[in-house]
């Protein structure tokens, strides 16, 4: 399952492994002619919603995504912990309409592989701050996370472009968050670890700009199975509850 997330001239499932050999050499001049970070992240924002994506194959992985999108969720992060995770972000950048990034990134070279791969925002699930130059050189979004709040305001005066709190439910979830942010000035910040439909609500009602879900959304038995519409109406369900906090203010 592949479908028009595989348009003529980029990698379709059948072709994923065809470039490893030479073909991620790294350019330190990354930088796209026309790209900036602001879009990308403006558009992310007003979405809300981020999909982690951490399949056991590529091909899940592209599949997973076409589902998503047919549920309304178009910022997309491909876990590097994926096989080909690399030219999976390749095959999906080319798609209109979708913004792709990069997950558990834990080195520079992971980071220059994904950026050269076009992926638009990298996220890195420690407190990694090498990595906010070489996006910022590349015109893509550094997500980079931290937990307590000393570590969520250094990662901020860093340069991140976003907060990222991981794992945020298993410290108490949008409870400890609130008590976070009084102490803290307003920046960009997004959560992951442990989102639910059911805690969605409490999320949303805090001053935070991304929401990243994964393994309570692509849920790895039923893609193991194929049930790819299962992933497409759970992505409806979190987009609904978002838009339904919006439409209420």
């Amino acid at each position: 399952m592949c479908g028009d997330l595989c348009p003529a001239g980029s990698i379709g499932v059948e072709g994923l492994g065809t470039r490893r050999a030479g073909g991620l050499g790294v350019d330190k001049r990354m930088k796209r002619e026309g790209t900036s970070l602001e879009p990308a992240l403006e558009g992310m924002v007003r979405r809300k919603l981020v999909a982690v994506i951490r399949s056991k194959t590529p091909e899940q992985a592209l599949a997973c995504a076409e589902a998503l999108a047919a549920g309304g969720i178009t910022s997309l992060e491909i876990s590097l912990s994926i096989p080909e995770g690399v030219e999976v972000i390749r095959a999906l950048a080319a798609r209109h309409g979708l913004t792709v990034g990069a997950g558990s990134v834990l080195t520079k070279d992971q980071a220059e592989g994904a950026l050269q791969a076009q992926a638009r925002f990298v996220v890195c699930p420690v407190a990694d701050l090498s990595l906010v130059p070489l996006c910022r050189e590349a015109g893509a979004v550094s997500v980079i996370s931290a937990l307590t709040p000393s570590e969520i305001l250094t990662v901020h005066q860093a340069g991140a472009d976003v907060v990222n709190v991981f794992p945020v439910q298993a410290l108490g979830g949008a409870r400890f968050l609130r008590a976070v942010l009084e102490a803290l000035p307003p920046f960009p910040l997004r959560v992951e670890g442990g989102v639910t439909l059911e805690n969605l609500p409490d999320y949303l009602g805090l001053p935070i700009q991304l929401i990243a879900v994964g393994d309570n959304l692509v849920v790895l038995r039923l893609v193991a199975k194929g049930a790819y519409a299962t992933v497409t109406a759970r992505a409806r369900d979190f987009v609904l509850q978002v838009e339904r906090r919006k439409a209420n203010g």
